[in-house]
């Protein structure tokens, strides 16, 4: 039986005039990769932020296992929630002032040459600077980061943005084997079908600022869902 590890009902979530989310309701599931698709400025990372704690929200609730809603947290519980997570944003956001080593240290300092070897990062790349090193790297690297945390939800913001097709379907293989082996719950916002096909369970399709589809994300291409369906053709 699945179990519920997020629970988000009525979710809204406004900046200025604009609402971005609109009574969102979503449930993720422990040990499951869900996607979240849709088009540019539908709200998919803005979602991800209220779940991690990094945006607040208007009104809603989102639960956490025994957390009734973190939107009640304060200070010290919110810290102690967002450690909760790890994360890989878009554009991998490493500290240039600091070396690969210290970058992965900074997370934790156990287990660094055995997560390297996971994400086929070559160890003499320790003592390099981030700006020195390729887009695809750099993005393995916040990979290692972020699960050297040891995290209960591991989030992906648009993990191949940027990337051409060989190293994409690269990082692609290489998350979907971190998430099988580790049994890691995933939520990846992504434009990319390939990653979406390649290790997510489940998919969930915004459109304007509130789940227009959710099923198994095998099931996307026999779906009657015509939005869904011209955004997996590119047609937005």
């Amino acid at each position: 039986m699945r179990k519920t590890k997020i629970k988000i009902k009525g979710l809204s979530k406004n900046f200025g005039e604009k609402k971005v989310l609109k009574n969102l309701d979503l449930n993720i599931y422990e040990s499951e990769s869900l996607a979240i698709i849709g088009e540019s400025g539908s709200g998919k990372s803005v979602l991800t932020k209220c779940i991690d704690g990094l945006e607040s929200f208007d009104s809603g609730i989102i639960s956490y296992d025994n957390i009734e809603n973190i939107g009640d947290l304060k200070n010290l519980q919110k810290d102690q929630y967002m450690t909760k997570f790890g994360i890989l944003f878009q554009n991998a956001a490493l500290l240039d002032s600091l070396t690969v080593k210290e970058n992965l240290e900074f997370s934790q300092k156990k287990n660094v040459k055995e997560i390297l070897k996971d994400l086929s990062i070559p160890e003499n790349l320790l003592n390099e600077y981030p700006n020195t090193l390729s887009i695809g790297v750099q993005k393995r690297i916040g990979l290692a980061r972020a699960i050297l945390k040891n995290p209960e939800i591991l989030i992906l913001d648009e993990p191949t943005t940027g990337l051409d097709p060989i190293i994409s379907k690269q990082i692609n293989l290489i998350i979907k084997k971190l998430v099988k082996e580790k049994k890691i719950t995933t939520i990846t916002v992504t434009h990319d079908m390939n990653s979406v096909y390649e290790f997510s369970d489940y998919t969930a399709f915004i459109k304007n600022g509130s789940i227009s589809w959710y099923g198994k994300s095998k099931d996307i291409k026999k779906n009657g869902n015509k939005p869904l369906l011209n955004f997996v053709k590119g047609i937005y």
